[in-house]
This record gives C-alpha cells, sequence and structure tokens, in this order.
C-alpha cells in the first residue's frame, strides 16, 4: 500500500521542491515517503538519533532546540511548513545535531534518505531546490547563533527586530522568548523600552512596526 493513500488531503504540490516534478517522479516519491501525523508538544527527533530519513513539514510548525550543560533548553530556530528540516545532518549522515519539536499540530513526510539521493541523482532540478534550502538554513543559523552571542536581552531583542521583524506577527511571546534564549518577563520589559523610546510601535494586529531604525541599530551592539 503507497504510504501517502491514507491521507488524500495531503499533496507533494503543497512543497515547493516537489512543486516541478512531474506526477511520475511525484509518484516515486510517495512510494519512498512516510506520512506522519504530530500533535503539539511532539517530539520528532532528538539531538544524537541517527538520521535517516529527511523531513518535509507538510503543515504545522517544528522548533529546533538543544539542551545546555545546565540542562536549559537553547532555542536554535523555528521553521514553519512548507520547509525542509534538518537535511544536513541527513546528507552527511551524521547523528541530529539537535533536536526537533512540534509547536503546532503538523503533518511531516519522511523520505528514506538513500532512495532519495537516487532520485536527486536524475534530477538535476530537485538537487538545485536542495542546495537553495541549505543557503537558506545556513543564513538563518549564523543569524541565530549572532543573537544568541548578544552581550545583553536589548541586544538580542534589537537583533531579531532587525533581522526578522516578521517574528513579531508570526510568533507568540513566549516562543520569541525561547527563540531568543530569555524569560517572557525579561522580553515585554525590553518591547515597552523600546517603545518608550519611540524606536518601535508594537500591535497585537501587525505585530512591530519599526520607527527609527538608526536608534535600534545603536542597540544591536
Amino acid at each position: 500500500m503507497n504510504p501517502l493513500e491514507h491521507n488524500n488531503s495531503v499533496s507533494l504540490d503543497k512543497l515547493g521542491i516537489f512543486s516541478h516534478l512531474t506526477s511520475l517522479q511525484r509518484k516515486q516519491i510517495e512510494q519512498i515517503g512516510i506520512i506522519r501525523h504530530y500533535n503539539e508538544n511532539e517530539i520528532v527527533f532528538y539531538e544524537g538519533d541517527q538520521s535517516d530519513y529527511f523531513h518535509f513539514l507538510i503543515e504545522g510548525e517544528v522548533s529546533i532546540f538543544k539542551s545546555t550543560a545546565t540542562s536549559e533548553t537553547m532555542v536554535i530556530h523555528q521553521f514553519r511548513a512548507p520547509s525542509l528540516i534538518a537535511e544536513v545532518a541527513t546528507l552527511k549522515q551524521i547523528p541530529y545535531p539537535a533536536s526537533c519539536e512540534t509547536t503546532l499540530s503538523s503533518i511531516i513526510l519522511k523520505i528514506a534518505r538513500d532512495p532519495f539521493l537516487k532520485l536527486l541523482q536524475s534530477d538535476p532540478s530537485l538537487s538545485i531546490a536542495l542546495i537553495s534550502s541549505l543557503t537558506q538554513k545556513i543564513s538563518a543559523l549564523e543569524l541565530s547563533l549572532q543573537r544568541h552571542s548578544a552581550p545583553n536581552a536589548m541586544a538580542k531583542v534589537s537583533r531579531l527586530i532587525r533581522d526578522d521583524i516578521a517574528a513579531f506577527q508570526r510568533f507568540k511571546g513566549i516562543e520569541i522568548a525561547r527563540l531568543l534564549g530569555i524569560t517572557p518577563e525579561t522580553l515585554s520589559r525590553t518591547l515597552k523600552k523600546l517603545k518608550s523610546e519611540g524606536v518601535i510601535k508594537p500591535s497585537k494586529r501587525e505585530g512591530i512596526t519599526l520607527l527609527v531604525p538608526d536608534r535600534l541599530l545603536y542597540y544591536c551592539g
């Protein structure tokens, strides 16, 4: 039985990386793929697990995190569908360097590594799409590391506003706090300070509007 046949609502067309494929090529992927449904706050894989599968997030949202030496959780990044997750580890055939947990009910297409790599060899355009995804992930990781290395909470928040202001519309306050490695209370105080100084204009509906970019850069450090 085709692993995808039990859920007719799921289509590979939802993933841009597969949108250019022919019907036959999509069917080949379906034959080596497994659809998994995850509840909110469910672990997809743990840091150190073997990376035998590519994970394509079709619906929902996941958080990538690491456990620190003090047993605290450091959120590295959050991804919303459609997205490819942890493909670097799978390509390099190394254990996952971080854990993955759903933050919303999610649907993930898991594809066995070796059969999928054979498909990549026969379809250069699909390989290019994968390389593009890797490039975006590297950029996202660099920005995440910059934010976590910021000297204080103000710098962390300011850098996130500078790099991804839309995050304040996509995510809840508690999720942003986790992403920055600060408490929700600290995030709230920092945003209030930026608002009181006229740097930003927060809105529950529109997220954050940046009013004075030069002043924000000063806080970025």
